[in-house]
C-alpha cells in the first residue's frame, strides 16, 4: 500500500457519524469556528430548481445548483418564497435547518446538528433520488463512507482533513453518479445531493457557507 492510499483508508476508516436525519453544514469562513448566538436561528434552501429565494424578508440571488447559503433569522414563524411557492417553518432558538424539495412535489425540513471539529472536515449526502437507499463510496480508498442512506433522508460523516478525494454514490455496489474531486479542508463542510430518476441521475458537490 502506497502512503497516499494509506492516508485515505485511514480517513476514511476514522469516520464518525451524526443522526440520518441530523445535517450539520458548515465551514470556516461560515459557520465553524463562531459561537452559536442563542437569539438566531439560520435556515438555507435545497431546490434543485431554484436560483434564488427570499427568506425572512432576505433576498437571497444567484446560488449554484439549487443550494443556497444560510440565513440568519429570528425564531419562531419564518416565511420563505421560492418562485412561486411559499412555505412557512418555525424555527427554534440556536438551531440550523434546510428546507429542502423531495421529489413528487413533496418538501421536508431537516434539523442540522453542526459540528466544529478542528482536525476534521464534514461530508453531507442527501438521497434525493429515487433510489431506495444508496452509499457513498471513496474510490481511491475502495472504501464506504455512509451506508443505506435512505430516499429523502440525509446522513454525514467527519474525515480527517486536509485531503482532496472524490466520491462515488452507488446502489447495490453499482456506481450511479460520480463526483469531481473535493479539496476537504478542516473545519469545512461539503454538500452532496443525488436526484433524478429511472436511471437519470445527477449529483452536485459544493461547499457550504453562511449568507453574509
Amino acid at each position: 500500500m502506497n502512503w497516499a492510499r494509506a492516508i485515505l483508508v485511514f480517513a476514511v476508516g476514522t469516520l464518525s457519524f451524526v443522526s440520518n436525519y441530523s445535517v450539520g453544514l458548515t465551514q470556516d469562513s461560515g459557520l465553524y469556528g463562531k459561537p452559536t448566538d442563542p437569539n438566531s436561528s439560520f435556515i438555507r434552501i435545497l431546490d434543485a430548481t431554484a436560483s434564488s429565494a427570499i427568506i425572512a424578508g432576505s433576498s437571497i440571488e444567484n446560488f449554484s445548483d439549487g443550494v443556497s447559503p444560510y440565513v440568519n433569522v429570528k425564531p419562531g414563524e419564518v416565511e420563505m418564497s421560492i418562485g412561486p411557492k411559499t412555505a412557512t417553518v418555525t424555527a427554534e432558538p440556536g438551531k440550523y435547518y434546510t428546507y429542502a424539495a423531495l421529489a413528487g412535489g413533496q418538501t421536508k425540513l431537516y434539523t442540522d446538528a453542526v459540528k466544529d471539529d478542528p482536525s476534521k472536515a464534514q461530508v453531507y449526502l442527501y438521497n434525493l433520488s429515487d433510489i431506495k437507499a444508496v452509499d457513498l463510496v471513496v474510490p481511491a480508498a475502495r472504501a464506504t463512507a455512509l451506508t443505506a442512506v435512505a430516499l429523502g433522508t440525509a446522513q454525514s460523516v467527519s474525515l480527517r482533513a486536509p485531503l482532496s478525494l472524490s466520491f462515488a454514490i452507488q446502489e447495490s455496489g453499482k456506481t450511479v453518479a460520480e463526483t469531481a474531486k473535493i479539496d476537504l479542508k478542516r473545519r469545512s463542510g461539503f454538500t452532496i445531493v443525488i436526484s433524478g430518476s429511472a436511471g437519470n441521475y445527477h449529483v452536485i458537490a459544493l461547499e457550504n457557507y453562511l449568507n453574509q
